[in-house]
């Protein structure tokens, strides 16, 4: 049953998100067209116009897979549409699952549709040069791996991305257990729980650091030149604590959740 919930949820976002795909991919070919014409005054303007767009488009992306998942979810277990919802033979659990799963999923597409819409309108030999050795630089202060420094940051920062919705979800769940001003309560329940999650895997680190020096020192320093292990060690650790707290945060919200829910 599971696999049919998911099939109805991508079937919602692939409806709702495939306008910005297009549109983004639309754009990055405008843009990459424009640039290989000779850049008079408005062809340069026109470029420009449509590199705007692209990041616009970019950024809807990003923010719209959040937006629609959290619409998904109120929308499936709290609006007109739960009244279906929740006749069906189907656990709280699996309702949840769904809905992680199919943020989980069209994060890669988006990911994916950034990467290959940046690909098509930017892609150059000298652009790439010009960002490789950008990035040389950065790594280089910090006197690790290129490879590793990308891996890590797309890593903490779609963990980050992922915990912010799953933060939402709860927020949502704890909000429609109120009888009045729910959407707001939601807002804020949603807004305190991620300040906690994020307090708490500063927490954690500071707590490590008590027993690693090299990472306290993270905190004891402005500097950039500092044990490269240190970076390795606060990265690996981010991400696990980031892996720990979505993990049991599923687990809250599938409690929560299992206890009813008040339909508008």
């Amino acid at each position: 049953m599971l696999k049919k919930l998911l099939k109805y949820d991508l079937k919602y976002m692939i409806r709702n998100m495939s306008v910005f795909y297009i549109l983004a991919i639309f754009f990055a070919i405008i843009t990459r067209l424009l640039s290989l014409l000779d850049q008079s005054v408005m062809i340069g303007i026109l470029t420009k116009i449509s590199s705007g767009c692209v990041i616009a488009m970019i950024a809807n992306i990003i923010i719209n897979a959040m937006m629609r998942s959290w619409l998904r979810f109120r929308d499936s277990l709290y609006k007109d549409e739960a009244y279906l919802t929740h006749t069906l033979p189907v656990t709280k659990n699996d309702l949840y699952n769904s809905k992680l799963l199919q943020t989980l999923i069209f994060f890669f597409i988006g990911f994916i549709i950034v990467l290959l819409t940046l690909f098509i309108a930017y892609y150059t030999k000298d652009t790439w040069h010009t960002i490789k050795e950008y990035i040389k630089t950065i790594t280089t202060g910090f006197n690790m791996s290129t490879a590793f420094f990308i891996i890590m940051a797309i890593v903490v920062i779609f963990l980050e991305l992922f915990n912010a919705i799953q933060c939402g979800f709860l927020g949502i769940i704890l909000g429609y257990r109120k009888n009045n001003a729910r959407l707001g309560f939601s807002v804020l329940y949603g807004f305190i729980t991620y300040l906690i999650a994020q307090t708490l895997v500063l927490g954690l680190v500071f707590i490590y650091g008590l027993f690693d020096p090299t990472v306290m020192e993270l905190f004891k320093t402005a500097t950039i030149n500092i044990d490269v292990n240190a970076f390795k060690v606060l990265a690996v650790i981010t991400s696990v604590l980031y892996l720990v707290i979505i993990f049991t945060m599923s687990i809250i919200c599938k409690r929560i959740l299992s206890k009813g829910v008040n339909i508008e």
